[in-house]
């Protein structure tokens, strides 16, 4: 809703342009004075509608001005209006868009109470344009019981001309409100199924990326582990080889040392020989079963590594679930900070309000300004 303007800050406005140029035309003159009689019919603050009302009033009795300069007059008025009306609606619509933008991204997860909150904002504007709508008829009522004198000397094809331009006027600033409230909505509705969209496309490339990378420990895990059964079993079989050819050649020895024992000399030496290569065979046969301990105690490391890196996953998503739950209630509690702040602000509003009526009163005291003296 606009500022209203008192009856001296209108006439102010209409002197300042009059005696802009250093002189005053005549007409211009009568105007300024008819004008002043028609606003002192008038108790309190003009509205927006009131003054529109008014100033045809004041220029149906001054018909010798030009269209032209009623024009120009009646344009610095309403631009004092227009101008509070759009530093006001760009102060509003900056508000909220702020105001919309902190919510959406703090609630998203409330829903329901960002919807209860919108229900209780739609439910005071409602009761907010209602009282400004009350307040206005009741001026507008105020205003016609002054003026009934006035308007028996208007004739009846002006004043549906006048009516008739209130209306389209009236239809007009409607319409381009309902437009503008419909674009808004879908604008809004268009940046949350934006959001919506990219917050689940992240979640689920988030799950896929982790998903793959378990997948690919465990498939390096188990290419491990076949690795190492592998070399366990090439390893079992070159034992198993070399065993057997040991013991074939065990046979052979025995064999030749039963067809050549011919001295006790020879048989001590074969014994030697068969002791010494029996003392080689253990120490190689220890050697690789202290192979196959290190190879199996590698494996049972690698095992206990891959539990490790498993235990090390589900910690952090233990620590991850804490972090979001610590966040949760970090923004439930600036949710209720903001409730209690907007509270806080719609009171001090109040109180200002208050304040700013009481000052209004107290300037409603008719200070009207004179018009310089007539040049000789």
């Amino acid at each position: 809703m606009s500022d209203e303007l008192n009856m001296t800050e209108i006439l102010t406005l209409v002197q300042n342009f009059i005696t802009s140029d250093g002189m005053i035309k005549s007409e211009q003159r009568k105007f300024y004075q008819v004008l002043k009689t028609v606003l002192g019919t008038h108790e309190g603050t003009f509205s927006q509608s009131d003054i529109e009302q008014l100033m045809v009033l004041a220029h149906n009795e001054t018909l010798d001005m030009s269209d032209e300069d009623y024009s120009e007059i009646y344009n610095v008025v309403m631009e004092r209006y227009t101008l509070s009306e759009r530093l006001e609606e760009q102060a509003r619509l900056e508000q909220e868009l702020a105001q919309k933008a902190r919510l959406r991204i703090e609630a998203e997860a409330k829903v329901e109470a960002l919807a209860k909150i919108e229900q209780e904002a739609n439910a005071l504007a409602a009761a907010r344009l209602k009282a400004e709508e009350d307040a206005r008829l009741r001026v507008e009522a105020e205003a016609k019981a002054k003026i009934e004198e006035e308007e028996r000397l208007i004739a009846e094809a002006e004043q549906r001309a006048i009516e008739e331009e209130l209306a389209r006027k009236k239809a007009e600033a409607e319409s381009r409100l309902e437009e503008e409230k419909r674009l808004e909505e879908e604008r809004q509705r268009a940046l949350k199924e934006e959001e919506d969209a990219r917050k689940k496309s992240e979640e689920e490339e988030e799950k896929r990326l982790a998903a793959e990378e378990d997948a690919r420990k465990m498939a390096e895990a188990e290419a491990r582990l076949e690795e190492e059964k592998r070399l366990a079993e090439e390893l079992q079989q070159r034992l198993e080889e070399e065993k057997r050819l040991a013991a074939e050649e065990e046979v052979r020895k025995n064999a030749e040392e039963e067809a050549k024992l011919k001295a006790e000399e020879d048989a001590k030496i074969r014994a030697e020989e068969e002791a010494q290569r029996k003392l080689a065979e253990e120490a190689h046969l220890k050697m690789v079963e202290e192979s196959i301990r290190i190879t199996e105690g590698e494996k049972q490391a690698e095992e206990a590594k891959i539990n490790a890196e498993l235990e090390e996953i589900k910690r952090l998503a233990e620590e991850e679930e804490a972090r979001k739950l610590a966040e949760e209630n970090a923004r439930i509690a600036e949710e209720l900070e903001a409730k209690r702040q907007e509270e806080e602000n719609a009171r001090i509003a109040e109180e200002e309000e208050e304040a700013r009526l009481a000052a209004e009163k107290a300037a409603n005291t008719k200070n009207i300004p004179d018009l310089p003296p007539l040049d000789d």
